[in-house]
């Protein structure tokens, strides 16, 4: 992310979003206040409210742009001519490493959506609620069509594909809570943490060489 001043004077939605990111992984979506948001900035509340009218909004636009942000990685390959072991797992690849790249949105994500259900909230809010869940399962049936032409190419394994997916999603999705950027990391060094945990996810589905 940038530096919040150069980032507030080139692109100040993008900005907003990412301090409102940073404070939801850091403090919890509820925990969290405009102030916060504000100071994190060294702007105004008042300038965070020019651009979102509610710590609501900022929630759904940043379930939005998590969920772009790993659309735009998955369907040029889901809709690529790999054969299916080799789409699903450069799936997998882009999936982590989008993650990992978006952290702090991915863990709004995460996070806050349940912590938003158990509030009170206006139909208005329920039905935006119901379409962020309707893209996260969009996300899920673009693996599960790769799958399930897997399962039936006999390159891939699954007695029962819904099932099967739910622990690799479970693998991948876990790099949010435990991966942290270490100083001096190389694209390398990232790019082969995000192999050995696709390799540990797809273990149960892949069959063997």
């Amino acid at each position: 992310m940038a530096d919040s001043n150069e980032a507030l004077s080139s692109d100040p939605r993008a900005a907003i979003l990412d301090a409102a990111a940073l404070c939801f992984m850091e403090r919890g979506f509820n925990a969290t206040s405009i102030d916060d948001i504000a100071r994190r900035l060294t702007a105004t509340k008042g300038m965070v409210y020019h651009y979102f009218g509610s710590k609501a909004e900022l929630f759904f636009e940043i379930h939005h742009r998590a969920m772009d942000a790993l659309f735009e990685e998955l369907e040029p390959v889901a809709e690529s001519d790999l054969p299916p072991a080799e789409r699903f797992t450069e799936m997998a690849r882009r999936y982590v490493l989008t993650l990992i790249r978006t952290r702090p949105y991915q863990r709004t994500v995460s996070e806050a959506v349940q912590m938003v259900l158990r509030s009170s909230t206006t139909d208005a809010q329920r039905d935006k609620l119901e379409s962020l869940q309707a893209r996260r399962n969009e996300c899920e049936a673009l693996f599960m069509a790769v799958l399930k032409e897997g399962v039936a190419s006999g390159t891939m394994r699954a007695a029962r594909p819904r099932v099967s997916i739910k622990p690799v999603f479970g693998a991948m999705n876990s790099v949010i809570n435990w991966y942290h950027h270490r100083d001096g990391e190389t694209p390398e060094q990232l790019q082969a943490l995000v192999d050995e945990v696709v390799q540990v996810a797809l273990r149960g589905v892949m069959k063997d060489d």
